[in-house]
């Protein structure tokens, strides 16, 4: 079976923003979407995702556009948390890409992950320059 991944992927527009495209697969679902930010937009989630989990309650999340329907802007949320007391963990997403018609589409599902592997994440993205490294591809481990 084929690990989830996810392959995140920049083009920088005007030296300090960039439209980012990310492609997120797990074994039941692919999704797509497409937005807009600063070349550093990932910095802070990474850090976060590093010292991820320090309690079995911490969440990490990082959200794009509003989650609020009347927004016509494209929705992202990619949150890490624990499933369980062991401490085994996941990240959740949900994309919403607002289209219209039938190029509209919206996802809510989680791919469960290692935490160390979240965390090899977190370092992926703190550490992104996408100037030199357009691309970058994480997949999950789990055991």
């Amino acid at each position: 079976m084929e690990r989830s991944k996810i392959v995140f992927q920049a083009s920088v527009d005007f030296g300090v923003h960039c439209t980012f495209d990310l492609e997120i697969t797990s074994p039941q679902v692919k999704t797509y979407l497409s937005f807009y930010g600063q070349i550093n937009e990932f910095v802070e989630f990474g850090q976060q995702l590093m010292a991820f989990p320090r309690s079995v309650a911490h969440t990490v999340s990082f959200e794009v556009g509003s989650a609020d329907k009347a927004s016509a802007m494209a929705y992202l949320l990619i949150s890490a948390y624990c499933t369980d007391p062991q401490g085994h963990a996941a990240l959740r997403f949900i994309v919403d890409n607002r289209e219209q018609g039938a190029a509209y589409h919206c996802f809510e599902f989680s791919i469960a992950s290692e935490a160390a592997s979240i965390n090899k994440l977190g370092a992926l993205l703190a550490d992104w320059n996408v100037s030199d490294t357009p691309e970058i591809i994480w997949k999950a481990e789990t055991r």
